[in-house]
């Protein structure tokens, strides 16, 4: 039997500390360090602003964080991801377009801060990488708000419209730009760091009617997302 995915949301998951395959030598514990403590002097320097977060233990720095010299390097690995595995997962080849950092942010949430539910409008993709956090902190849930079922739906695990992810420090999510998110309450004394941002990708030369064979990967593997399943019902790799 095969199964197709229609309509469906990438979401990448890259572990710089946990994941041998991710693991990159400028992505250490030290570095992600020395970016808490750049946090902690920003929020110094920076009353921040409100727009998602919740409660006076949240803060949220004003844009800039791509442009602070300190995050050059955390910068520098996410539009390597998109450039090397990302826009080649959607197909496109690898020196045909360029990726435009929209806005990037800081995110210090303290007892009891949350985000409401927000898209992120105006970009393609967006992200949030976590600077420090032990899993504890409050999870992104991701909320389907299409409507699949417009009936009874049985309660079985691959049935959801929530999506949960624990912060965890050298994590990094992308997500495209209209999923619905929003981050649950820490309930931890802890305090939970990450970096938001919004990016575009404009393929070079593109323009309407265009043919853009030459932009796009002739290699795509199982691009019909077609899944064939055993008699267990689970995914044949």
């Amino acid at each position: 039997m095969a199964v197709k995915l229609m309509h469906p949301t990438y979401l990448f998951h890259t572990s710089f500390l946990h994941d041998p395959e991710d693991k990159c030598s400028t992505m250490t514990e030290e570095y992600f360090g020395l970016l808490k403590n750049e946090m902690d002097a920003m929020r110094k320097r920076d009353t921040g602003r409100n727009v998602s977060n919740q409660e006076k233990t949240s803060w949220q720095s004003n844009d800039g964080v791509d442009q602070n010299p300190i995050f050059i390097g955390a910068i520098r690995q996410i539009k390597r991801v998109v450039r090397d595995e990302v826009m080649p997962f959607f197909g496109a080849r690898k020196n045909c377009f360029n990726i435009d950092f929209h806005n990037s942010w800081a995110n210090i949430n303290g007892f009891g801060a949350w985000n409401s539910p927000h898209l992120h409008n105006g970009c393609f993709y967006s992200g949030a990488m976590y600077i420090h956090a032990d899993g504890d902190e409050g999870d992104i849930n991701f909320i389907d708000k299409d409507p699949k079922v417009v009936g009874d739906m049985p309660a079985v695990p691959r049935m959801n419209d929530n999506v949960r992810i624990p912060p965890r420090t050298g994590d990094l999510l992308m997500f495209p730009s209209g999923a619905m998110h929003m981050v649950a309450p820490n309930l931890t004394d802890k305090e939970r760091y990450s970096i938001s941002f919004n990016f575009n990708v404009r393929l070079l030369d593109y323009t309407i009617g265009k043919d853009c064979d030459d932009m796009i990967r002739k290699d795509i593997k199982n691009l019909d997302n077609i899944w064939h399943i055993d008699d267990n019902g689970d995914y044949i790799y």
